[in-house]
């Protein structure tokens, strides 16, 4: 190739480069939502934007159970920039990759406390049914906001993560009506559910039969104590026949103190014989409540060398640059000193009791590193004065483990059982990143001997990407398999469980014929 074709091809890579790099956003905040779930009204943590005279801004996730989701940018009322300025964003949900798989461009002009509104911004069945997949990975919604200051040139752009966990109010059981045949207009039978996490709320499930147009109907409502009317439940029933089998289900949406006509009176006493043996109806009912959210915070932020972008990938009509990946860097000699504070005792405050034995701790480590320690040690509870912590459910092995996890960020090698308890325990206290680590380890050593306690952590704990992995296992076992002791003795103590799984493989059976 020729000097003058050489020169030629570099000045092209050049404005090339520089063409890619004005596509960059002054400002990018991604915001990732755990546990996602509708109907739910979120706001995320306020970003402060350095490059655009120190705005404050947030975003808003609206979805409801039958309106398309909204999203919405605000600026916040309160901030150190102009009163007015205009600003070009662009709002997207991220794929697994990255990459966006819905935005929305625009371009305003923003007062204090002013916003935009996307009132169409997805089709909620899409993200959350047909296309799932794509869209929630791991249950989790990637939000993602680029903004540009207009008429200005880009230097060092900005780059910032946030994220939000959410705890859905979830319950699961079996409710027996007893006597139905004998239930009559204006009877209620009621059942009180217990909240499932700290700050739940106590519901009243009301099962009652109600007449309309001529029929008779098996109806469900709901009560709470919130006395809030804009409360939303997902209530699915199933009846289950005499073997414990689904017959029928159905799924809705019901408001406070309203209710849903789920089964017509008359179906089910035509079918006496296999669904209400002995003149008792046995219902299977999974109630999922708004979710709550846990916490919800900046995770870091950071300036970007725009020298230093060196990989960039086309979308549509546009370029998107991939950010290098963040890395937590921790010095060895931070590590070495942070695992001497907790070996030697120096300074300690508090002590945790695992059985018999002590593990003296650091009330301001262990709450920077756990919000449920944070909640413990901040509000007026018992362990806020306290000098001893009992920690239940954790064996001597586990809170060791647990320990040196918060104060070195590092898991030492594991077995699958330790790493089960560990599991639970990095749940209940909300190390969402140790939980990750002994999930995926879990997955990696499920086993024939192993499988079953895998189902229960995760049905217990809501893990659907490691329940999935174990039906998986399930499905590819032989009968010898579930003739065995160990399969016999799961369906003895969580049959319901079992039957679900159950119930999975027969539909993926007849769904591959």
């Amino acid at each position: 190739m020729s000097l003058r074709a050489d020169s030629v091809f570099q000045k092209a890579a050049m404005a090339d480069s520089k063409r890619r790099v004005k596509s960059i956003g002054h400002f990018t905040y991604i915001w990732t939502i755990e546990n996602m779930r509708i109907p739910c009204i979120l706001n995320s943590p306020t970003f402060t934007v350095q490059a655009m005279d120190k705005t404050k801004w947030r975003l808003s996730l609206d979805c409801d159970i039958t309106e398309p989701m909204e999203l919405k940018i605000f600026r916040e009322s309160e901030d150190d920039g102009p009163d007015s300025i205009e600003i070009k964003f662009e709002l997207s949900f991220l794929g697994v990759n990255g990459l966006p798989l819905i935005r929305q461009l625009n371009c305003q002009q923003f007062c204090k406390g002013g916003g935009c509104l996307f009132r169409q911004f997805a089709n909620e069945s899409s993200v959350f049914i047909q296309r799932r997949a794509e869209f929630l990975p791991r249950d989790a919604l990637t939000v993602r906001c680029r903004m540009w200051r207009a008429g200005t040139e880009i230097s060092k752009p900005d780059l910032c993560f946030a994220r939000t966990l959410l705890r859905p109010d979830r319950h699961s059981f079996v409710w027996t009506i007893r006597g139905f045949s004998t239930l009559q207009r204006g009877q209620k039978r009621q059942l009180l559910l217990n909240p499932t996490s700290r700050g739940g709320i106590q519901l009243i499930l009301n099962f009652f039969i109600k007449e309309e147009n001529g029929e008779e109907y098996v109806c469900i409502g709901i009560e709470d104590s919130t006395e809030i009317d804009h409360s939303w439940y997902n209530i699915q029933i199933c009846i289950l026949g005499v073997e414990g089998n689904v017959v029928y289900s159905k799924n809705a949406f019901v408001n406070i103190e309203s209710h849903i006509n789920f089964f017509t009176k008359r179906k089910l006493m035509n079918e006496e014989a296999s669904l209400i043996p002995n003149d008792v109806l046995c219902l299977r009912c999974e109630i999922q409540g708004e979710a709550k959210t846990v916490w919800s915070r900046i995770e870091t932020c950071r300036h970007i060398n725009s020298m230093g972008l060196a990989t960039i990938a086309k979308e549509m009509d546009e370029v998107d640059v991939f950010e290098p990946q963040m890395t937590s860097i921790v010095s060895s000699s931070f590590t070495e000193a942070m695992k001497s504070l907790l070996e030697e005792g120096t300074l300690t405050d508090v002590s945790l009791r695992a059985g018999s034995k002590l593990f003296p701790a650091h009330k301001c480590i262990l709450s920077a590193r756990s919000s449920v320690f944070k909640a413990m040690f901040s509000r007026d509870m018992m362990e806020k004065t306290s000098q001893f912590v009992e920690i239940t459910d954790v064996n001597e092995d586990t809170l060791r483990e647990l320990l040196s996890y918060i104060y070195t960020d590092s898991v030492g090698e594991l077995e699958w059982r330790g790493a089960a308890d560990l599991y639970r325990a990095a749940d209940k206290y909300e190390l969402l990143d140790l939980k990750r680590r002994c999930s995926t380890f879990l997955k990696s050593e499920i086993s024939v001997s192993s499988i079953c306690t895998v189902l229960v952590v995760a049905d217990m704990h809501h893990d659907q990407g490691l329940r999935e992995k174990a039906q998986d296992f399930v499905m590819r076992q032989d009968a010898e398999f579930f003739a065995s002791d160990t399969w016999r003795n799961f369906k003895k103590e969580n049959s319901y469980l079992a039957m679900e799984i159950m119930e999975q493989i027969v539909c993926n059976i007849k769904s591959h014929q």
